[in-house]
C-alpha cells in the first residue's frame, strides 16, 4: 500500500523572530537542528523508498538531516517550495500590521481573496502544489514517499485532499517538524496522520524536550 509523507521543516531563525518567510529563508535554529533530527530517526522504522524536498534552504536542510538519518538521497522540486509572500517577506507581524493594515485585514479575514502585494495567491499557490505531488505520485508507482516542504505550502495542499474550500485556511495547522501520512486505500487515499509531533517527546539525561 503505497503511502506519502509530508513534513514541515524544522524550525527556524525568522520563525523564532516571528517574521513572514515565504520565498527568502532563514537558517535551521538548534531546535530546529534536532527537530529534523529526532523525525529522521524516527521515519527510519518506516519503510520510505523515496525523498523529495523543497529547494529553499530550510526544507533543504531539514531533508538532508532527515536523509542521513534514513539512508536515502533527496530529489529537490521547486513545485514544494513555500508561498510567495511578496513584499511581505522578512516583515514582522507588527510590522506588516503597520504598512499593510488593509491587507492584512483580507489576509485574516478572508484569506482566498486576499492579493498580497506581488505575492502568489492561495489559489495559485495551491495549483503548484497539487501539480507537483500528482507529478511526483506518478513518477513513483507504488513506492512510498517523504516529501518536505512548507506550513502553508502544507495547509494548502490538505485542503485540497479533504476537499476544503480555501476560505477555511486557519482551520488547519502545521507546526515545525510536524507529520502528516496519506495511504492509497483500495476505495480512496485516505489521511491516516496530521500534524502529528508526539516523536518529539523524549527524555534526555531526566528531562524532557517536548514538541515545538
Amino acid at each position: 500500500m503505497k503511502k506519502i509523507y509530508i513534513v514541515r521543516h524544522g524550525e527556524t531563525t525568522w520563525n523564532l523572530e516571528g517574521r513572514t518567510q515565504g520565498r527568502m529563508d532563514s537558517h535551521l535554529t538548534e531546535l530546529g537542528l534536532f527537530q529534523a533530527r529526532q523525525l529522521g530517526k524516527y521515519l527510519a522504522k518506516e519503510p520510505i523508498d523515496v525523498m523529495y524536498s523543497s529547494n529553499l534552504d530550510r526544507a533543504r536542510s531539514t531533508a538532508l538531516i532527515i536523509g542521513e538519518e534514513i539512508g536515502l538521497d533527496c530529489h529537490f522540486h521547486e513545485g514544494l517550495a513555500e508561498i510567495c509572500f511578496g513584499i511581505w517577506e522578512g516583515l514582522t507581524f507588527d510590522d506588516i500590521a503597520n504598512q499593510y493594515p488593509k491587507e492584512l485585514d483580507i489576509w485574516h479575514s478572508t484569506p482566498h481573496l486576499s492579493c498580497i502585494p506581488e505575492g502568489e495567491g492561495l489559489k495559485l499557490a495551491q495549483d503548484r502544489i497539487c501539480a507537483a505531488v500528482d507529478e511526483i505520485v506518478k513518477a513513483t508507482g507504488d513506492k512510498n514517499v517523504l516529501i518536505v516542504s512548507h506550513g502553508t505550502i502544507i495547509k494548502l495542499y490538505l485542503q485540497a485532499f479533504l476537499n476544503m474550500e480555501l476560505s477555511a485556511f486557519y482551520k488547519l495547522k502545521q507546526q515545525n517538524c510536524a507529520l502528516n501520512i496519506i495511504e492509497f486505500k483500495k476505495r480512496s487515499p485516505m489521511l491516516v496522520k496530521y500534524n502529528d509531533t508526539s516523536f518529539m517527546d523524549i527524555m534526555i539525561e531526566g528531562g524532557a524536550i517536548g514538541k515545538s
